[in-house]
């Protein structure tokens, strides 16, 4: 009986101590520190988790706010060397009523600022979008004469900065820009025009900035694929020079300058084939019967007025220009044919009435004279005098040709002379 009590306190005292290690296990999984209820507090209090806490880097890599990023790179020192290149994405669109152009591109700045260095191993760079660029400093370059320009923001601002470790800065950005474009259109359609885009730095003299491009003519690349609808872009290059202010001093400027052929296939089609079938069509009035006015005179008006048409329509899509251009001399050479064909209809029409009166008072003239010779013979009629003509009437002693500007007819109907007389030698 002893020994099966003890046996069974034995038994008791394992059972205790595998239970015990079973809850030092539990608690080993528990590795953040456990908050001790006070008296007092709830017991509904939230455990803070300290795996979602956030760990603060106390030293920044790039140190922004351990400098004045408002003065430029090595102030009150040598000017600071900023490279340039672009990349054009697309031509949008050339305006020769406003004298303009649209221009998509990638404009990119390279410069050295050793403010913005960095320790690294691997000589990795670092990237950042745009909200960074508000915090450093960033060549303040803009585009002369533009008219309108932005940068792109969808889905967010199309800015990229690139920090080396050396101090080295890439910042690129997407920008649109609308620029003045001066035109010459002397020799329109057949014209080839020149544009320039100008960049320079607002703030900064070349005392202080020296923007260049990075690699010549290299720094500017183009899409192959750049096209335009009425015109062929046949070069691109680059140059650069000093602009002067007379208030401000002396400034970098760089051009990018291209050259644009304007096609002419579509001004033969809506211009030139339009104007020179008109001329031929007012020929065609040359060919009907002056004696049909309302034809004559409805188809000079119509080419009158479709060659109005055409050259107001070309002018409508051009800048009002004091000088002539090469398509108004063949417009309104054209205009000039139309118009001299219908003042060519008047004057025949004029100098047939005209005829047609002194015709008119010469029959008047011989029926009176005929009435005057032998008024007892021949009756004097109040309308038109018909005669037999034949040989007999030589016996008579008429004049030939007094007889000739008469009417006369070879045989005499009876319904137009319903009496009848008789000439006697």
């Amino acid at each position: 009986m002893p020994y099966f009590t003890k046996l069974l306190f034995l038994l008791f005292c394992l059972m205790l101590i595998g239970e015990c290690r079973k809850h030092r296990r539990r608690n080993r999984r528990w590795t953040g520190p456990v908050e001790t209820l006070k008296h007092g507090n709830p017991l509904s209090k939230k455990m803070v988790d300290v795996t979602k806490a956030r760990k603060v880097k106390k030293d920044h890599l790039l140190r922004v706010d351990d400098h004045d990023f408002t003065m430029r790179p090595a102030f009150a020192g040598p000017a600071i060397p900023v490279g340039v290149d672009v990349q054009v994405e697309s031509l949008d669109s050339i305006s020769e009523v406003d004298m303009d152009f649209t221009m998509t591109l990638y404009l990119r700045h390279y410069w050295k600022d050793e403010r913005l260095s960095f320790p690294s191993s691997t000589n990795k760079s670092m990237t950042f979008d745009g909200r960074l660029v508000k915090k450093i400093w960033v060549p303040d370059v803009f585009f002369v004469h533009s008219k309108r320009s932005f940068i792109h923001d969808t889905t967010t601002d199309n800015i990229m900065l690139r920090v080396f470790p050396d101090g080295h800065v890439l910042y690129s950005l997407r920008v649109t820009v609308t620029a003045a474009c001066n035109m010459d259109f002397s020799r329109f359609p057949l014209d080839s025009q020149t544009c320039t885009l100008e960049l320079e730095s607002y703030a900064y003299t070349d005392e202080d900035l020296m923007l260049y491009w990075k690699s010549g003519d290299e720094s500017l690349s183009t899409d192959d694929k750049i096209s335009l609808s009425q015109f062929l872009i046949q070069k691109f290059h680059t140059t650069s020079r000093l602009a002067f202010y007379s208030s401000t001093g002396w400034y970098n400027r760089l051009y990018i300058n291209f050259t644009l052929r304007r096609h002419i296939f579509f001004f033969l089609l809506q211009t030139y084939f339009p104007a020179t079938l008109m001329v031929m069509l007012s020929w065609v009035s040359f060919w009907i019967d002056r004696r049909a006015v309302p034809a004559r005179v409805s188809l000079g008006i119509t080419t009158v007025l479709t060659m109005s048409t055409i050259i107001t329509g070309v002018n409508a899509s051009m800048p009002r220009v004091s000088y002539i251009k090469a398509v108004d001399i063949y417009l309104w050479v054209s205009f000039v044919f139309v118009f001299l064909s219908v003042l060519e209809y008047a004057a025949v029409n004029y100098l047939t009435t005209v005829k047609d009166g002194k015709d008119r008072k010469l029959r008047e003239k011989a029926r009176e004279q005929v009435c005057q010779h032998n008024n007892k013979s021949i009756p004097c009629l109040s309308g038109f005098l018909f005669f037999y003509y034949s040989a007999q009437n030589n016996a008579l002693g008429y004049d030939n040709d007094l007889f000739r500007s008469l009417p006369v007819i070879t045989s005499p109907p009876s319904k137009m002379l319903p009496f009848s007389f008789h000439l006697n030698s």
